[in-house]
């Protein structure tokens, strides 16, 4: 909202000024507008906010004059502004003079004396930190005061006190205004103030030892010589650096391949060198080996500037105190990204020959940091994270190893310093560094595989020669093996990592959160094992029984090895496990390379063998992956149907994670689909309406997802009966007996879907299992109303966890239902040569249960189904075997009726026939016609009814006459036996007949 208006004023510039005044209800301020017009020389001065001008002052035109605004300390919280105006110009030095404005206004009583400063006047101690605040401002970036390098050191040097010099010491230090428009070049400008500070230092502590001084001023002397020692420091380190960059060392340095001996490379190198071939043809797992911050710009090949160098600088405040009592030490910032140009220019000349090696420990000499083992093992190995791998390559052999010689010679260096001052570097400090722990910490979190190796190798072949020779000297204290066994046991779970996420193309982390590290392996609850393996075996088949049988096999297998452990060190080892990370043998998720038999390539199984008894977790994880791919490709049902079949392994034992799992995919992936299919496509957010759309309307797919939608459902409700337990025990999972690494232990994936279980409530899963069941069997929701009423509450989030309403029982439309449903069971069964149990209708029985049918009747009326299709001889067995367990009234009825027109079918074919028109004569006419009569009512119900021959249908009767002794349909069934008796009798004549006419 505008408050105050100016017309008519152009090329000006607006500041604020304020004046005090002291009255009995306190101090009061009045803020004034301070306006220069440039052009015109004028400078007005108004009170705000609606007061009238109180002042108008003039002053040189142009760039004569400046008005600058600055700040008093927060405890004043004072605004003054300055009038700058421009007293000498020679050449291109400006000298400037500073005065106060003087605001005239009367109505502002008590206002405080117009006075008018210049810089050389010590006054109170706010007007000596304004000194210090114009000095900040020439340094500002964006100032409006045009200056030279001379007139900012007279202004530095007109701060009186001394914690404001120290403070614009740093400032200046920092400041790149100087070298980008004064012209000022290295560090002699900045050695200059640092001079001057020292001689004012000089001068202060020289009047404190005749006159004495507070303890403010003895804090004020040893902060500005703590930080002098700092500046020092920082100025020796830069010269020294700038001396070598001046010297033509910043060109880009070519690396020479023959170089080193391969002939004496040790064993551990040729791993590296071979990790990193396989890892460069590897595009997907390559882009995973990135460094944690890549540096994608040019090498700048100028020599560094002090303010850059100043500005990624530190003090050692809140650092503990160095070994060497040294606290002015110079640290880099702790901003990584900040620090990493500075770093690799310091460690630059071991890039190059012998006679600069030492350029680096001159540096960090200076810098007082050559007894803190910890941070130069911190910056070295951030130097060598971010150089190229070819640049590590030289390092590999020769020589000349310049990278192995710094670590060398610092690992000797803390041993002389702990021999010549054992209080600096005690025996526990020295042990820690000649095994070079912080570098051991920093490799176990390098997220670039093969760059870890290599570092590692470095570091081992350091530690190595550098442990012997202390051995010796130490009598044994400190042994050369001790000291290389971390490193080997870094390098050997390197190598299961680079081999698990070469295997697996880098994705080793579904949700994509946690790079791969040694130490994000070894921490459980990070990453899944049973995943790595789920999804490399997947790779090679989907197949479960054949990935079951593979597991088996390598439990039991004597070839298979640790790559953890030292049998992976053996040369075949190591070629067979580059060789299974190749491109050319592996497949992928969707296409599956199958299993071979080459040995040279085996699965991720094979390294880690002791997760092949954890079938039903491993199971479970490639249920999760398929269905996974199943999302993405809906129209794909084979992976569904894959996914499935997992799941069945994965809950064959009762397991609580089987039943998460289970709850997880229904809940995620199939419950939307099916809650679509029931309320329309737009009530579930998570699937896409440009793809489901069409295949809602594929009554195949729709037919294939129903079906394993029930077998969900089906699996859901079976393990809600059970009590819960894991396939393996906790002991087990947690044991020390293997040299495994990773080892078995919980899988985080599974331990928090598990976390997520609620409490399934069986009457709405068997409810969503009708519903299913009755989509399947009609696609039409009208029919599910009827017989489930309550499924609008049906297939929300939380449906599977909440007690639905009962179902009505025994409906007509229920029992039609079922029929419908056995009779499709016995047209997809009737293929099969023999049928010996009821499996095909275990759902059927289970919604006839619910709808409170007889399980009974569900099986009697699929046998008299099977007959009807004319394949009475593939249920011998089960009908011989289940009689007892049948409707015996209801199974009797309608088998006379099916034999009624079997017998009718037969005779009428036999009428047909002039050869057997015979036989038809010997039939009792009574019951003939009683057969015609009762077939002709059958078939014209629609009914689809096998011709049969005659031997099978009176194998039936006679079996059939023998279940119903005492019904009352007892004598109908011995009309029938009679009738096929006396017709297979007569046809056997006749044919015995025509044989022996031939």
């Amino acid at each position: 909202q505008p408050i105050r208006m100016w017309k008519g004023m152009r090329n000006v510039s607006c500041y604020f000024t304020e004046l005090w005044t002291d009255e009995e209800s306190g101090s009061r301020k009045q803020i004034y507008l301070v306006i220069h017009f440039q052009r015109k020389g004028i400078v007005e001065i108004y009170r705000l906010r609606q007061g009238p001008r109180v002042s108008l002052v003039a002053v040189p035109e142009q760039n004569e004059c400046v008005v600058m605004e600055c700040y008093g300390p927060p405890s004043d919280g004072r605004i003054e502004s300055f009038l700058l105006e421009v007293v000498t110009d020679a050449g291109e030095e400006r000298q400037y003079i500073i005065d106060n404005l003087i605001i005239d206004d009367p109505d502002f009583t008590n206002k405080v004396p117009p006075r008018s400063l210049s810089v050389t006047q010590p006054a109170v101690q706010n007007a000596r930190t304004m000194q210090l605040n114009l000095f900040m401002q020439l340094l500002a970036s964006d100032t409006n005061v045009p200056c030279s390098s001379a007139t900012v050191l007279a202004t530095f040097k007109r701060i009186k006190i001394l914690t404001d010099l120290g403070e614009g010491l740093e400032a200046l230090s920092k400041c790149n205004r100087l070298e980008d428009e004064m012209g000022v070049v290295g560090s002699s400008f900045h050695s200059q103030a640092v001079a001057f500070c020292k001689s004012r230092l000089d001068q202060v502590k020289k009047v404190e030892s005749e006159e004495g001084s507070g303890m403010t001023r003895k804090a004020a002397i040893s902060d500005l010589e703590s930080k002098l020692s700092y500046h020092e420091k920082l100025i020796n380190a830069f010269d020294t650096l700038n001396n070598f960059e001046s010297k033509d060392n910043l060109k880009d340095i070519v690396m020479d391949e023959d170089s080193g001996d391969l002939r004496s490379i040790s064993s551990w190198a040729s791993e590296a060198l071979s990790w990193l071939l396989v890892a460069s043809g590897n595009d997907a797992a390559s882009s995973r080996f990135a460094p944690a911050f890549p540096d994608k710009q040019k090498q700048n090949n100028k020599p560094l500037r002090f303010s850059h160098f100043a500005l990624r600088c530190a003090s050692k405040k809140n650092k503990n105190k160095l070994p060497s009592g040294d606290n002015d030490a110079v640290y880099f910032t702790p901003v990584k990204r900040d620090r990493a140009p500075i770093i690799a220019r310091i460690f630059r000349p071991l890039l190059r020959d012998l006679f600069v090696f030492k350029v680096v420990n001159t540096i960090l000499t200076h810098l007082g940091i050559d007894s803190d083992f910890d941070t130069l093992q911190l910056y070295f190995g951030e130097w060598l994270r971010s150089l190229p791998a070819d640049a590590i390559k030289a390092n590999m052999s020769g020589n000349w190893r310049p990278m192995v010689r710094w670590l060398h010679d610092m690992i000797l260096n803390a041993y002389q310093r702990n021999r010549h001052n054992p209080e600096e570097l005690d025996d526990a400090s020295l042990e820690k560094v000649v095994k070079l722990e912080s570098l051991l910490k920093f490799c176990n979190e390098i997220e670039d595989l093969p760059k870890a190796f290599f570092i590692a190798v470095i570091c081992i072949d350091a530690v190595s020669t550098a442990s012997l020779q202390i051995e010796e000297k130490t009598y044994g204290k400190i042994t050369q093996m001790d000291s290389i066994r971390p490193w080997e046991t870094l390098l050997r779970r390197l190598r299961v990592c680079l081999l698990v996420s070469l295997r697996l193309s880098g994705e080793v982390d579904s949700g994509g959160f946690n790079p791969m590290t040694v130490s994000s392996v070894s921490k459980p609850g990070t990453f899944s094992t049973y995943a790595w393996i789920a999804k490399d075996e997947l790779t090679l088949s989907h197949e479960n029984q054949v990935l079951m049988a593979m597991e088996t096999a390598y439990m039991s297998s004597s070839e298979a090895f640790y790559p953890s452990t030292a049998d992976g060190d053996a040369t075949a080892h190591k070629k067979a496990m580059l060789q299974s990370c190749s491109n050319s043998q592996r497949g992928s998720l969707r296409s599956p390379s199958g299993l071979t038999s080459d040995s040279l390539s085996p699965p991720l199984l094979f390294y880690l063998k002791d997760h092949g008894r954890c079938t039903t977790r491993l199971a479970a994880h490639r249920a999760l992956i398929l269905v996974g791919l199943w999302g993405q490709t809906p129209d794909n049902m084979l992976l569904l149907r894959r996914c499935v079949e997992s799941l069945q392994i994965a809950q064959e034992n009762a397991n609580q994670f089987g039943l998460a799992t289970l709850l997880e995919i229904w809940q995620s992936r199939i419950r939307p689909v099916f809650q679509s299919l029931m309320f329309g496509l737009g009530i579930a957010d998570e699937l896409s309406h440009e793809v489901f759309s069409s295949l809602i309307e594929d009554r195949v797919w729709l037919s294939e997802f129903t079906f394993q939608a029930r077998t969900v459902l089906g699996m859901i409700l079976e393990c809600t009966s059970k009590n819960l337990t894991q396939d393996i025990s906790d002991e087990d999972l947690v044991s020390d007996k293997s040299e495994m690494w990773p080892p078995l232990r919980e899988c985080p994936i599974l331990s928090a879907l598990v976390s997520k279980l609620r409490p399934v409530k069986s009457s709405s899963v068997m409810l969503h299992h009708i519903v299913a069941f009755t989509f399947e069997m009609t696609h039409d929701i009208d029919s599910i109303a009827s017989a489930v009423p309550s499924f609008t509450s049906l297939f929300s989030v939380g449906s599977l966890f909440s007690e639905m309403p009962p179902i009505p029982k025994e409906s007509i439309e229920q029992r039609g239902l079922i029929d419908q449903a056995i009779v499709d069971r016995a047209q997809k069964s009737s293929s099969n040569p023999i049928i010996d149990n009821f499996d095909c209708i275990k759902d059927v029985e289970l919604v006839g249960k619910a709808f409170g049918l007889d399980p009974r009747y569900t099986r009697t009326r699929y046998l008299i189904e099977i007959i009807r299709l004319g394949k009475d001889a593939s249920i011998n067995d089960l009908l011989g075997g289940s009689s007892a367990a049948l409707m015996k009234p209801l199974f009797i009825e309608e088998l006379v009726e099916i034999l009624c027109v079997r017998l009718h079918g037969i005779i009428s074919s036999l009428k047909r026939t002039k050869q057997y028109r015979g036989v038809v004569s010997r039939l009792d006419a009574e019951a003939s016609t009683w057969v015609k009569e009762q077939a002709e009512r059958i078939t014209s119900q629609d009914d689809e009814y096998s011709h049969v021959s005659l031997i099978i249908t009176h194998s039936l009767i006679l079996r059939l006459r023998s279940m119903a002794e005492n019904d009352a349909l007892s004598e109908q069934i011995n009309s029938l036996c009679l009738i096929s008796e006396t017709l297979l009798k007569a046809v056997r004549e006749q044919e015995q007949q025509r044989v022996m006419n031939v």
